[in-house]
């Protein structure tokens, strides 16, 4: 059965509609039972695409310890990383640590998300490269798994290969859903991903970040929430205002998991178009009318997602309507 949606934002221009944004928002308890919502997913299985980063990761985790992972790595090998110097220094240093290179890894070339990274670029006649590919962190730990376990690492990226087994198998297994009941979809950045309800989603949120096991992960993205996405990400700007009380991760798709890891509880936002923009004033208004931004973190992150409209002059014109 499809979702129902329901109606999240709207933009009112000179009193007149203008745009409506759809999706769903769910709550979840610390005993992982849905306690809110607006719409119904009506148990649909969505891609997780980005979602799963700190799963997979968690996955893999054992190379932490025999590689010497930092924080900055950590965070950056969960990350969909906006592709500034810093990232990419951090991802090389993953593969340098375990004894590959960037002509390992095979994400494909990208752009960098961050502007500033993409003008540094274009300055110097320079092509975009794998390691820009937001993803390229992921990877560089997948390939470190594999030199640790002594699989092959040409086809990491298939789902026949033993490391991908091993982590779909996980990721179920922590979203407390069987694999054989999840759609095995290819991302972006061609792994594997899986499909699953959002209260699995939920579920795996809830585990991973709750579980004193995977404490370097939670410590390592709330010590660096930049490097675990990059200035202006939704997630890593919710990672910041929250002070250490939130972990959220975006997806493409138009997901946000969030964790409330002081309560044991988690959040999920799906918008139903492709609008990032509405993706982050639902979530941080959502997640104000809860009290996780102290006022000041929250001007701050109106200013970045701000719900009123300008002309190209900065005059208002309009404002976004919120209907939840």
């Amino acid at each position: 059965m499809l979702p129902k949606y329901a109606l999240l934002t709207r933009n009112i221009r000179c009193e007149l509609f203008e745009e409506e944004h759809f999706g769903l928002i769910y709550a979840f308890d610390k005993n992982k039972k849905t306690v809110n919502k607006i719409g119904n997913d009506n148990g649909y299985g969505f891609c997780m695409r980005s979602c799963m980063k700190p799963l997979q990761f968690a996955a893999v985790s054992e190379i932490i310890k025999e590689f010497g992972l930092t924080d900055e790595e950590i965070a950056v090998a969960c990350a969909s990383h906006t592709g500034e110097k810093e990232h990419c220094d951090a991802v090389l240093s993953i593969l340098k640590k375990c004894g590959l290179t960037e002509k390992d890894l095979l994400c494909p070339p990208l752009e960098p998300l961050s502007k500033t990274a993409c003008a540094g670029l274009i300055k110097n006649d320079l092509s975009p490269s794998a390691i820009h590919n937001n993803c390229s962190g992921k990877h560089a730990a997948i390939l470190a798994y594999c030199m640790l376990a002594g699989y092959p690492i040409k086809d990491y990226n298939s789902v026949s290969h033993p490391v991908q087994k091993k982590i779909l198998n996980f990721v179920a297994k922590n979203c407390e859903i069987e694999l054989k009941d999840c759609i095995i979809a290819k991302d972006g950045c061609t792994l594997p991903v899986l499909s699953m309800p959002l209260e699995n989603f939920a579920k795996g949120f809830l585990n991973i970040f709750t579980d004193n096991k995977y404490d370097k992960i939670r410590q390592a993205i709330i010590n660096n929430p930049y490097l675990y996405g990059g200035r202006g990400r939704l997630d890593s700007e919710i990672v910041a205002a929250a002070k250490g009380r939130l972990i959220a991760k975006v997806g493409a798709g138009n997901l946000c998991c969030i964790v409330d890891m002081a309560e044991n509880k988690s959040f999920i936002i799906k918008m139903a178009d492709g609008d990032n923009f509405h993706r982050a004033l639902a979530a941080v208004e959502f997640l104000n009318r809860l009290n996780y931004f102290s006022k000041e973190e929250f001007s701050r992150l109106s200013a970045l997602y701000s719900p009123l409209l300008t002309d190209e002059n900065g005059e208002i014109v309009g404002k976004t309507e919120f209907c939840f």
